[in-house]
């Protein structure tokens, strides 16, 4: 089965919620519907909120992975022939992993003031911030509390939120806004994490106060900041024109709201069955099976990717 007349050349993947399961994998049949995939031409990328430091090993050591779109759209990397190498240059620890240089191909940064003008925003609220520039995670010691608190909730309980172990991927900064007050630096994105969607939802004002920004949910409990224009649909575009791909020959597969934009952009949106009602109702295809069920695999298939 098709739902286009095209074919799919290019496919963009999200990651929580739907192409890692539940315990942060990818599994066994879907790594195989992927590869084989790719080995027949289709340029397979994985297209997520996260900065490029927060890829998670397991999917940069997948071996169809030679591009990554990060930063809800913010960047988009060329990963060449190391792709984990280069998730590892973005580590704090780095000095303590082989790396390799990636190419930054896409890059729609904040101008600097309106990144101040976001950072102030989140004062005083109940949230922990990350700031996410050149591909790193950073945060301060302060946040770093409330992101420890955090994960050891979320491991305690099965869900699709992103858990992510403090490994060496976030870069811990001796005062946040001492960094933000210097004059050179270039942000992708601001995000901020909440205990509860009750205290996201009563935060959203304050940000949307904020003029020429992008703003979206990747979860009910948080809020995620770009500038003006920034979103993983228009950096699905943009990589397809540097690939040559007809947008029509584009495939993009999310769950959540910070998908929105690649889903309505993309030549064919597939939506997770476990995605929000409001992202289903987006989709030419929704999946029979969730994450944890090999719901991936089944679109390409469907798809006869």
């Amino acid at each position: 089965m098709s739902t286009t007349s095209h074919p799919i050349l290019l496919a963009a993947l999200d990651l929580d919620g739907t192409l890692l399961n539940s315990n942060g994998e990818v599994s066994p049949r879907t790594q195989k519907v992927l590869s084989e995939a790719s080995d027949r031409g289709v340029v397979v990328i994985p297209a997520t909120g996260r900065p490029l430091a927060s890829l998670p090993p397991v999917v940069a050591k997948q071996p169809w992975v030679h591009y990554a779109l990060t930063s809800n759209g913010a960047a988009v990397w060329d990963l060449g022939g190391d792709p984990l190498g280069c998730v590892y240059s973005r580590y704090a620890n780095a000095a303590e992993h082989e790396t390799s240089q990636p190419e930054c191909i896409v890059r729609r940064c904040f101008p600097v003031e309106k990144a101040r003008e976001v950072y102030e925003a989140f004062q005083g609220l109940p949230g922990g911030l990350n700031v996410f520039s050149d591909g790193r995670a950073l945060r301060d010691t302060a946040q770093q509390r409330f992101f420890d608190e955090r994960f050891a909730r979320l491991a305690a309980v099965k869900g699709t939120e992103a858990i992510q172990p403090n490994d060496g991927r976030f870069t811990i900064l001796r005062d946040a806004a001492e960094w933000m007050s210097r004059p050179a630096f270039a942000i992708e994105k601001l995000c901020v994490f909440f205990e509860t969607p009750q205290q996201a939802a009563a935060a959203l004002p304050r940000f949307r106060a904020v003029p020429g920004v992008e703003i979206v949910q990747g979860s009910p409990k948080n809020v995620e900041v770009t500038a003006a224009g920034v979103d993983k649909g228009e950096a699905l575009r943009a990589l397809a024109d540097r690939l040559g791909v007809p947008h029509e020959c584009t495939l993009a597969v999310g769950d959540s709201e910070n998908d929105r934009a690649m889903l309505q952009k993309a030549g064919v949106a597939a939506v997770m069955v476990n995605g929000m009602p409001e992202i289903r109702a987006l989709a030419h295809l929704v999946s029979k099976a969730d994450c944890d069920h090999d719901g991936v695999a089944e679109i390409l298939e469907t798809l006869g990717i």
